[in-house]
């Protein structure tokens, strides 16, 4: 087992924060099992290392039912979904007709697409019926006419899972065919440090109050973040010979790392100082081409923080940095042009 199955949780009583999502998950589990049938669809948006894929896992272990994960850029075409789909278990159904015929013996599987943002239309639109009917339209050619026919077949009942963090891309049909539809919410402070001690005991570190504190105050929230850092201290923990993660040791890290007092990364300092450069409202594209990141990069893992931080603010004209910001750079308005204050 490696170190991040060794983290995540395993259960929802595990499952730290998102408390509103975590009591519809727990409402439906219940019914779900009281009634042996599938949990209903889901789909979970947010930003990334929030514990998407760690609650779609505890569904699927507390339904005690297989798990098929995959990424929603893997599946290319129509042939490559009808192969996921061939995977679904099928004990307990008549496959002539498709009837279920001993129904303690069905598991309705669990399909988790991570990033679904990224399938093709088409092949959302192809699920339409197979999450309402558990039907799927197929093009199966007649052995005997030789000619390509099509029509709806049934299928294996199962659920499907869904994982993005950009809900607004996909198609609304296709976001209505999921009974629940959660989002994901940056941590408070306090739910962070729960995970922080959760973490360090699950890895059996011996780790300060204070050395926590630091940690979860530069960890954005973000419990994938948190876990990271808790391990690049341990390592430095190591590294100086010492078996205790003190405030110290955290904090060699961050220097270690070019994580400043407010837990900037030297990504997004060059995307402020680049803000900072040009000082009025601009648009994404142009950012990202002067810091050399990926767009999405930008807008999933810089934005966030430096909005919360009100260092730079996003504006219909596009981002602009805020004094405060100017100020964090240790610089002025040399323009004295309209800088909005926070």
């Amino acid at each position: 087992m490696n170190t991040t199955d060794i983290i995540r949780p395993k259960t929802l009583n595990d499952f730290i924060g998102q408390q509103d999502i975590a009591m519809e998950v727990k409402i439906a589990l219940h019914s779900a099992k009281s009634r042996n049938d599938a949990f209903p669809h889901t789909i979970f948006s947010g930003a990334p290392g929030l514990g998407k894929t760690s609650l779609a896992e505890i569904i699927a272990s507390e339904m005690n039912v297989p798990f098929f994960p995959v990424l929603g850029a893997s599946i290319r075409d129509e042939e490559g979904l009808r192969n996921i789909l061939s995977q679904l278990p099928a004990d307990g159904y008549d496959m002539q007709t498709g009837q279920v015929i001993v129904p303690g013996k069905v598991r309705y599987a669990i399909i988790f697409i991570d990033e679904i943002h990224r399938m093709k239309k088409s092949l959302t639109e192809l699920l339409h019926t197979a999450l309402e009917d558990f039907k799927l339209s197929m093009k199966i050619k007649n052995p005997l006419t030789g000619r390509t026919q099509s029509g709806l077949y049934w299928m294996l009942k199962f659920t499907l899972i869904g994982a993005t963090n950009y809900l607004g891309v996909l198609p609304r049909p296709f976001v209505d065919r999921f009974m629940i539809q959660s989002c994901f919410e940056p941590y408070t402070e306090a739910e962070i440090i729960r995970i922080a001690y959760h973490s360090a005991k699950k890895l059996k570190l011996d780790i300060t109050p204070e050395a926590i504190t630091e940690l979860a105050s530069k960890s954005r929230g973000v419990p994938r973040i948190l876990n990271r850092f808790l391990l690049r201290a341990r390592d430095v923990a190591i590294y100086a010979g010492v078996t205790q993660i003190t405030l110290q040791i955290v904090q060699e890290m961050f220097q270690i790392q070019n994580i400043d007092e407010l837990g900037l990364t030297k990504l997004d300092r060059r995307v402020l100082e680049y803000l900072a450069a040009v000082i009025r409202p601009i648009g994404i594209g142009a950012i990202s081409q002067a810091v050399g990141e990926d767009s999405n990069t930008i807008e999933n893992l810089v934005e966030p923080w430096l909005v919360r931080l009100r260092l730079m603010v996003k504006t219909q004209q596009g981002r602009q940095i805020t004094e405060l910001g100017l100020q964090h750079l240790g610089q002025s308005n040399p323009f004295q042009q309209s800088i909005i204050k926070l």
